[in-house]
């Protein structure tokens, strides 16, 4: 579960995020959608710890993800087309990374099915 409360984040006096309370439960698919501008990296490179907000808390299953690197153990995530590696289709994209973290292919099939 990732629980979300009071979270913004400004860029010098403008804010471009702020979300009061967002709950995506275990098992939940939860997809993104807005315009060019409109947050949609910002919050989950928050989510992800990549940038700190200005006010507010995220926590992936109770840990806070500002506080502790506990939660990347069961967090993965895809960030955008620039974060590929262009030769590699999606699934050997994916065999890729979770070579790097030590996870076998059936557990990665398990995952992502």
């Amino acid at each position: 579960m990732i629980r979300i409360n009071n979270l913004s984040k400004k860029y010098d006096d403008k804010q471009v995020l702020n979300i009061e309370n967002l709950v995506i439960e275990k098992g939940e698919r939860f997809g993104l959608v807005g315009n060019n501008g409109a947050g949609k990296t910002t919050l989950f490179n928050l989510i992800l710890d990549l940038v700190k907000p200005h006010t507010g808390d995220i926590y992936n299953k109770d840990i806070s993800v500002s506080e502790s690197e506990l939660w990347k153990k069961h967090t993965s995530a895809f960030i955008d087309e620039s974060f590929l590696i262009g030769y590699l289709s999606p699934e050997e994209y994916l065999n890729f990374v979770a070579e790097l973290r030590g996870v076998n292919e059936e557990q990665l099939k398990s995952w992502i099915h």
